[in-house]
């Protein structure tokens, strides 16, 4: 619907906005402030119904432009990317950023905020290598020969398999073809890196024949690739990792293992689930591994290679790196990661296994805690009940987390709405909703948080139940 001449009328000039919010913001550029006046002049011309215009006098609709541009504005100051209160129970949820990090760790990032020794030998004065910043801790760590870091897991894969598979035959079964989050899927990273796919067995079913009858002249290497995201039960098989690599090792082909997780011993064994460790695979003698930072390993976004330093350092060498190698703060974050693994009380300094290993018990008595700190009204709201969380991020696809949360029981208050408010306030917070009932499960609110995720509570239920 064409808005009227007379709507149109009403519109305020772009020279009168413009002065309106110099006056509130001076620190900004005009021509900046142009665009965004312009922009909302335009939204409002073609859908006078946004803010309810087309009934408003001249003055009311002046008045509602300011205040969408001031909104605006400081929208922007503020920036998209912002904390959140995550009460999904999902611990690695990707949608919130994985593996949360030690705020003290931050501190870090400060020292090397200016200039750092990135690619500086301060020993010799010369060129060094970032690389080098991580080799000496994975090293310690795995028990690989050597190792380094790009930007994601998936950048880890793509560059082994261009690395030493580029124009050849890499075997991999069926039973491994993984597609990821985003629709990422393995046989377009393989067709990506420059790899000639070659599936070998059936979905639930491969042998050690079926790498030994495939292998020939124009092999690169043989792919493993664990499936985080899911697992094949009943009538399966695959052979041993040893007898694959002695195979492989046997016919002078490197085997390359996708791990994925990033698994470590203090979580190899969550809750009862398994999930293969970085350190096992080394001692197996896979030659190259990659993993993410960000997943059980418990840091910020990273894709990890370890193994045999003859491969390892081919793939440094490859040209693709400079496409994908981390950044001065990347680096710094996953140093503070690693070194937490040099402790003993190592699941205690990472937050993300706090969250894994937090017991039924901690939880129900956070719950009651939180219950007992909310105003007398609002407490008959919620229901302490036995719930379990997630680990997310396709890492232990079909472990359940035993654990306890809050769930919102009330015919006054929509659970849509309740979840709606909860995610617009500042900060926002998450939440779900199972059996058109909001739940908030506090294994993945940090401590510190409680406090204000008790007054978001009450201020959202204060708002809801105020409109009945």
């Amino acid at each position: 619907m064409q808005p009227s001449k007379n709507f149109l009328k009403k519109l305020p000039s772009t020279h009168k906005l413009l002065s309106s919010l110099e006056d509130e913001f001076p620190e900004i550029k005009a021509d900046i402030l142009k665009k965004l006046i312009n922009q909302h002049l335009e939204q409002a011309r073609e859908n006078p119904a946004l803010l309810n215009l087309a009934e408003k006098s001249k003055d009311e609709i002046e008045i509602a432009l300011r205040s969408r541009l001031s909104d605006a504005l400081r929208a922007l100051q503020r920036g998209t990317l912002r904390k959140v209160i995550n009460a999904t129970g999902v611990v690695l949820h990707t949608g919130l950023g994985r593996a949360p990090i030690e705020p003290s760790w931050m501190e870090s990032l400060k020292e090397i905020s200016a200039y750092c020794n990135l690619e500086l030998d301060l020993a010799s004065g010369k060129r060094g290598q970032r690389n080098d910043h991580l080799s000496y801790l994975l090293r310690l760590l795995t028990g690989a020969e050597d190792g380094f870091a790009v930007n994601n897991n998936a950048a880890a894969v793509m560059l082994m398999l261009n690395t030493l598979g580029y124009q050849k035959e890499v075997i991999i079964s069926r039973g491994e073809m993984i597609e990821i989050g985003g629709s990422f899927r393995l046989p377009e990273v393989m067709k990506a890196s420059g790899c000639i796919l070659r599936e070998i067995g059936s979905t639930n079913k491969t042998h050690l024949r079926d790498y030994e009858e495939t292998i020939h002249e124009q092999s690169g290497a043989i792919l493993i690739c664990h499936p985080s995201n899911y697992e094949v039960q009943g009538f399966t098989h695959k052979p041993a990792l040893e007898e694959v690599v002695a195979l492989a090792h046997d016919r002078g082909l490197p085997v390359i293992y996708d791990l994925g997780s990033g698994s470590m011993p203090e979580t190899s064994h969550l809750a009862g689930g398994y999930e293969p460790e970085v350190n096992a695979i080394v001692r197996a003698g896979v030659d190259l591994i990659s993993f993410s930072g960000d997943k059980l390993l418990g840091g910020p976004q990273a894709g990890i290679i370890v193994g045999k330093r003859e491969y390892v350092q081919r793939c440094a060498q490859n040209h693709l790196l400079r496409a994908l190698r981390l950044d001065k703060f990347m680096i710094k974050l996953l140093q503070q990661t690693l070194l937490q693994y040099f402790y003993k009380d190592s699941s205690q300094r990472i937050l993300a296994h706090q969250a894994l290993q937090a017991s039924e018990q901690e939880l129900k008595k956070r719950c009651e805690n939180f219950l007992n700190a909310l105003q007398p009204e609002f407490r008959k709201f919620f229901q302490i009940e036995t719930t379990p969380g997630r680990v997310g991020s396709g890492a232990y696809p079909l472990l359940h987390l035993p654990g306890a949360a809050l769930r919102l029981q009330s015919e006054k208050v929509k659970a849509s709405r309740f979840s709606k408010l909860m995610r617009l306030q500042e900060p926002p917070v998450i939440t779900y909703i199972e059996d058109e009932q909001v739940v908030l499960d506090l294994r993945t609110v940090l401590p510190q948080d409680e406090p204000i995720l008790k007054e978001k509570v009450e201020k959202t239920l204060k708002e809801l139940l105020a409109r009945e």
